[in-house]
């Protein structure tokens, strides 16, 4: 279980709310939801990763790392001049991180898993973890665009298989020898200990999202990734439907399973806070 906190200070950026399509400071244009997807789901190249890890490392983001572990990942706007900072060291640690395709959930693909983001590894002297996710930009550049609590990614993704997140359910399983197979307890929840067949899986995610993916009425109505005017806290997972950040990083991200999630950004002129957590 761990807890995710947006924080749009790093670079400016107003990302992560589902109707916000300008995902980064440099991009000449506001994309469409389904561009913006389109340009997350791009498989990294060689370089990319570095690329990554650079802007990881850059120093106004190990500002507001110190911040972040100082203040045990408190929602961003939180007042901080009260508090020092606690030193950091970024790692070498830098992983890329595969989310439920929803192509294959819709049963146009046969691949399970597409290209989210790179996950970098940063340890506190206190011996607090956070993963700084890097996205890339429409320019083709690499941003950061949130600071995760704990070593998820890099547990997860260095294990055999294709590993992949379903964000909605904070589920991390790998597909070896045709079975999907659990990583996590909350894959282990959904598939059993054992795993399932690739096509079992696809029936069952079908069945979880097949009504919420893109161009579907729930997202055309802005209720993917739980906000809108339909949007509600409870009932089946949340499927993301052309978020800024595609399945990668909307909403249903943050707010699904088992921690509590911050999202700082601007809605129609309006701060946006929500928290959840398991009960």
């Amino acid at each position: 279980m761990k807890r995710i906190a947006a924080v749009l200070a790093l670079t400016g950026s107003l990302l992560l709310a589902p109707s916000l399509a300008h995902a980064a400071t440099d991009d000449p244009a506001p994309q469409s939801p389904a561009e913006a997807a389109a340009v997350q789901a791009v498989p990294p190249g060689v370089g990319d990763g570095a690329a990554a890890r650079a802007a990881a490392s850059a120093p106004g983001v190990q500002r507001t790392l110190g911040e972040f572990f100082a203040t045990k990942g408190a929602p961003p706007g939180t007042d901080t001049r009260a508090v020092a900072p606690i030193a950091v060291r970024v790692t070498e640690q830098t992983v890329a991180v595969n989310h439920l395709n929803p192509a294959f959930v819709a049963g146009q693909s046969e691949e399970v898993a597409r290209f989210a983001f790179f996950a970098t590894r940063a340890d506190a002297a206190d011996g607090q973890t956070a993963s700084i996710w890097t996205t890339r930009s429409r320019t083709g550049g690499w941003q950061v665009s949130n600071i995760a609590s704990g070593d998820d990614e890099q547990r997860y993704a260095s294990q055999p298989g294709t590993v992949f997140l379903e964000p909605q359910i904070n589920a991390w399983y790998a597909l070896r020898d045709g079975r999907v197979v659990p990583l996590s307890t909350e894959a282990t929840a959904s598939v059993g200990a054992g795993g399932v067949p690739l096509a079992d899986y696809q029936k069952l995610v079908s069945g979880r999202y097949g009504d919420k993916l893109p161009g579907s009425a729930y997202a055309r109505n802005g209720t993917a990734g739980g906000y809108g005017p339909g949007a509600s806290t409870g009932g089946s997972p949340p499927a993301p439907g052309g978020a800024p950040l595609g399945w990668a990083m909307g909403a249903g991200v943050l707010l699904a399973g088992g921690f509590a999630a911050w999202i700082t950004g601007r809605l129609g002129g309006r701060a946006l806070r929500r928290r959840t957590s398991r009960t």
